[in-house]
């Protein structure tokens, strides 16, 4: 006789939060005007599933993506079954004892791995304007097995910056291609998503369960 103990089956389900106003606030220019912008929250998710994948991939887990766990989940489900299911995640920050058997049946996993992207932004200095460029990340992330139970959670933020601007900087050059010419100080911008989103889960990983194996046959 054998039995199953632990998990080795699990599927990732991704969500994305909308970033209050202020904090797509852009530096106001020289004559007073501000700049907004969304994040591109599309490739957001795709980079964090990617390199999850990656993380999960090392610990020898079989996993449902999240594109996938969703086309899965609304086919069962319902696209308004689908909804609520999101909707909770976005709320609690995990699936509760009455989703998370439900959601995993239907996904054929043990557990479900829900991440929130919380915050997903890029703060650009002006060429003429002091201050570092920076690139914050912010996640959160719960671990659910099929009878609801909370197995491991996690939040985390990062923040990097890059190199300071100076705006007495002698330009390199003029930028030819606005309506407007603006200096060309050579200065660098914000580090990348993919460097940030890497060292938040460089610090998962050693702390992310490992897949229990089966207990041998009897």
């Amino acid at each position: 006789m054998s039995r199953r103990v632990g998990f080795v089956a699990l599927a990732l389900l991704l969500l994305v939060l909308s970033l209050p106003a202020a904090a797509l606030a852009k530096p106001k220019d020289n004559r007073g005007d501000t700049f907004t912008g969304v994040a591109d929250f599309a490739k957001a998710e795709q980079m964090v599933t990617g390199q999850l994948g990656l993380m999960l991939k090392e610990v020898a887990f079989r996993w449902v993506s999240a594109p996938t766990g969703k086309v899965m989940l609304a086919s069962a489900l319902g696209d308004s079954g689908l909804k609520r299911v999101t909707g909770e995640v976005l709320a609690k920050g995990g699936l509760d004892s009455l989703s998370a058997p439900l959601v995993c049946a239907k996904l054929r996993t043990d557990a479900v791995l829900c991440v929130r992207i919380e915050q997903w932004e890029q703060q650009q200095i002006l060429w003429n304007q002091s201050g570092r460029p920076n690139t914050t990340i912010r996640l959160s992330a719960a671990l659910v097995d099929s009878t609801g139970v909370r197995l491991w959670g996690v939040s985390s933020s990062e923040t990097a910056e890059g190199p300071y601007n100076d705006p007495s900087t002698s330009p390199i050059g003029m930028s030819a291609t606005s309506l407007e010419p603006k200096p060309i100080t050579g200065q660098g911008g914000p580090p990348e998503y993919g460097e940030v989103l890497e060292h938040i889960l460089l610090r998962w990983a050693p702390r992310f369960p490992a897949p229990t194996p089966a207990a041998p046959a009897q």
